[in-house]
């Protein structure tokens, strides 16, 4: 047996590596998925008519004189009022996926995530482009993909979107999302030619976290082979929004008497290094850099996975759970809890906690939610924000808040408890709960995983515990559970994702979407469209290039590129939808990570596309000039100079109609999830559910789950005050089980 006792403080940024090489793909398939990002996002040039044929680059589109100089200008349009330099343009047209290094790191780093199932998947799809297309893309090419000019890979592309077979509308959606991803996180011409800045205008360097320390394992020197073992009295495993509230209550409650160790599988970044790069940030900050698809691809899950979790990366929006939910909960779940009077106090704690406010400047998308929404009759409010009763408009948060404004755990819960004894570590995989038998039951002993230091030294660790909090997110605390040999079919199931679908607005103002806050709006009119709870939000979202733009429709390498380059004019919203129906989460057979089993149902789809309808309405009412559903296969509203607003008003209401005739079906239409909930389901019974109204695992003792995995059904809101509270909730009956054991209250 081997014990530490060392902390260390973290004076440098956790450095963040992408992959060299992704060893599924050889060099053979490598240049295959190159082309097809160089498809999905080519170099435009000028055709030069000096030029022989067999000399061009087949992944370049040559355009005649007047065909490039009219994407030129469209391209200075769109830069209004910058006004870049000719060579600017002219750089941008021309950049190319396999002509930039970064692009390729960028794909690599998110393909390294990818299933082995997956894997497998796109190793045969692009060994068939590259020996026999004509055998997938059911056209008369025989050519390997690499060696088609650019147009005809065009069509391939486009055939596959909207190709009778789900699995090639899957790979349209997937290849063209990856292009436009690792395009906007690696451009060097883009920035440029919008002016999009790294850090927000208001930025100032000096902002610091919390100084935490977090423990260093290492094996003894009598025993190098075994695992490093170390002894509290209570272990929490992960570190975001429920954790944060539970870590602060236990230390509330018992201070220095009470052994509390939080572990983290992700690494902390002080304020100081925030905002981080699109790059750096999504690769170490989120699970699998930004991008799960579920298994059918119909689905992209964009969940944290660092010290603070949810809380370090989300849009800052603070809204309690809503009465008819609260209801439900309470009386077709059997928890009645949730219309109490303790759930509204954990509610109002929460809220004074983080420093809720809704003293708030919209921006531009914001305004425009909420005055469109004014003006048609709708019902719209401000969005609180979880900023200590600031005015916060930092619109870069989800890379990290710099200013340390955002309460999450890392700024609001977690200082308190550390100042009172708590201890952290990072970088620490828990695999499973150890438990023993006792009276028949399994009671919690602790747990074990593997540990990796910011040099990459893995150590076995073991942690002995009195109590164990699962607090692993929705996505990954089924699969400790699941680790832990705990026989209940209930675990994994009941998985709510919130499924959102996006409309994006181009405006004639100079809007500069990076600036004010991201999330500080929403209209709610049509949030219970079926008179059970169930519909449709609608919300301005995060206007970080990387989290809007890769979106945005693809009709081809040309419009996707010109269509991207108005980023200064544009904002993006989304219709968010309470799912009725749900999904599941299982454990990859061969890595062992979580993997989504979901599809958006018929009647949830029904209410994202009624979302899009109305978002559409609002964005022509604020006088949108280009108003863009994502959804493939349909194109734009663009108004026109001069037209008559009678004959433009129907226009747009019989182009409304055929939007809707056309629908929002998977898997080409980009659904996403921000919100994951209820895989670890609270019930009244232990046939219903994974735990009971305290958190307590069934069939166990001294193991509790506290995250928004527990919830019963989708909360309807942003869920990180209601996972606040509910953590507050099961926390302080935690606190009662350990009084009840003994353990005594500090003074």
């Amino acid at each position: 047996m081997a014990t530490t006792t060392e902390t260390a403080p973290l004076s440098a940024p956790m450095p963040v590596e992408l992959p060299d090489a992704v060893a599924f793909l050889g060099e053979s398939h490598w240049r295959v998925l190159m082309a097809l990002m160089d498809t999905v996002i080519p170099a435009i040039r000028i055709q030069d008519s000096a030029q022989d044929a067999k000399d061009q680059d087949v992944s370049t589109l040559y355009l005649p004189s007047a065909q490039y100089s009219e994407a030129a200008i469209k391209l200075r349009n769109a830069a209004i009022p910058l006004n870049p330099p000719s060579e600017t343009l002219e750089a941008y047209l021309a950049e190319q996926p396999s002509g930039n290094p970064v692009f390729a790191q960028v794909l690599k780093s998110v393909l390294s995530n990818v299933p082995p199932s997956k894997q497998r998947d796109l190793r045969i799809l692009l060994s068939i482009l590259n020996t026999r297309p004509g055998s997938l893309i059911l056209t008369s090419y025989t050519t390997p993909l690499p060696s088609l000019p650019l147009p005809d890979r065009v069509k391939i592309l486009q055939g596959w979107s909207t190709s009778p077979l789900w699995s090639l509308r899957s790979i349209f959606k997937t290849m063209t999302t990856l292009g436009k991803l690792a395009h906007i996180r690696s451009s060097t011409t883009f920035p440029a030619l919008t002016g999009f800045p790294a850090v927000p205008q208001a930025w100032t360097a000096g902002s610091t976290s919390h100084p935490y320390e977090f423990l260093q394992f290492h094996p003894s020197a009598t025993n190098p082979e075994g695992p490093v073992e170390i002894t509290t009295d209570v272990v929490i495993l992960g570190s975001g929004c429920g954790a944060g509230v539970v870590a602060n209550r236990l230390a509330a409650e018992f201070g220095s008497s009470l052994n509390v160790l939080v572990l983290e599988k992700g690494r902390h970044f002080d304020a100081r290094h925030f905002p981080l790069s699109q790059k750096a940030g999504l690769a170490s900050m989120f699970e699998a850099g930004g991008v799960i698809e579920t298994d059918d691809g119909s689905m992209t899950v964009t969940a944290g996975s660092c010290f603070g979790g949810g809380g370090t990366i989300n849009w800052s929006a603070a809204l309690q759970t809503q009465d008819f939910v609260r209801a439900q909960w309470a009386r077709e779940r059997k928890l009645p809890f949730f219309e109490s009077e303790e759930f509204q106090g954990c509610l109002d704690k929460v809220w004074e906690v983080m420093g809720c406010t809704d003293k708030i400047r919209p921006n531009h998308g914001n305004r425009v939610l909420l005055e469109g929404a004014k003006g048609l009759g709708y019902q719209a409010k401000v969005v609180p924000q979880n900023c200590g009763g600031s005015e916060h408009d930092c619109g870069y948060c989800t890379l990290g808040c710099w200013k340390g404004e955002k309460k999450g755990p890392v700024n609001a819960w977690f200082p308190d408890a550390a100042r009172q004894g708590v201890k952290f570590a990072e970088g620490m995989m828990v695999e499973r709960v150890l438990f023993e038998q006792k009276n028949g039951k399994k009671v919690a002993q602790g747990v074990e995983g593997v540990w990796t230091s910011r040099e990459g030294e893995k150590v076995e660790v073991v942690v002995r515990a009195k109590k164990v909090v699962v607090s692993c997110g929705t996505l990954w605390s089924p699969v400790v559970l699941m680790n832990s040999r705990i026989k209940n079919p209930q675990i994994g199931r009941n998985l709510y994702l919130h499924p959102t679908n996006f409309v994006s607005g181009i405006f004639d103002e100079d809007v500069q979407p990076w600036e004010g806050g991201s999330l500080t709006s929403v209209v709610s009119s049509f949030e219970n469209l079926d008179s059970k709870g169930h519909g449709v939000k609608l919300e301005a979202m995060s206007m970080m290039p990387s989290f809007c733009l890769p979106f945005l429709p693809w009709a081809s390498g040309t419009d996707c590129k010109l269509l991207t380059a108005n980023y200064r004019h544009l904002n993006t919203f989304i219709a968010i939808t309470r799912d009725r129906d749900t999904g599941s989460i299982y454990r990859d057979p061969t890595t062992g990570r979580p993997r989504i089993a979901y599809t958006p149902s018929d009647f949830d789809r029904a209410h994202n596309l009624r979302g899009v309808l109305e978002l559409c309405r609002i964005l022509y009412a604020q006088g949108a000039k280009e108003i863009h559903p994502s959804i493939a296969g349909f194109g734009p509203f663009i108004r026109q100079l001069g037209r008559d607003p009678d004959k433009e008003k129907k226009d747009f209401e019989k182009w409304l109609g055929k939007l809707k005739a056309h629908g929002n079906k998977p898997p080409v239409t980009p659904f996403a999830s921000a919100h994951q909930m209820g895989t670890c389901r609270m019930s009244a019974k232990a046939k219903e559910g994974v735990v009971d109204p305290r958190g307590r695992v069934w069939g166990t003792e001294g193991l509790y789950v506290a995250d928004a995995s527990v919830f019963p059904s989708a909360s309807g809101v942003n869920p990180m005050v209601t996972t606040m509270a509910i953590a507050d909730w099961i926390g302080k009956g935690l606190c009662e089980d350990l009084r009840g054991e003994g353990v005594a209250a500090r003074l």
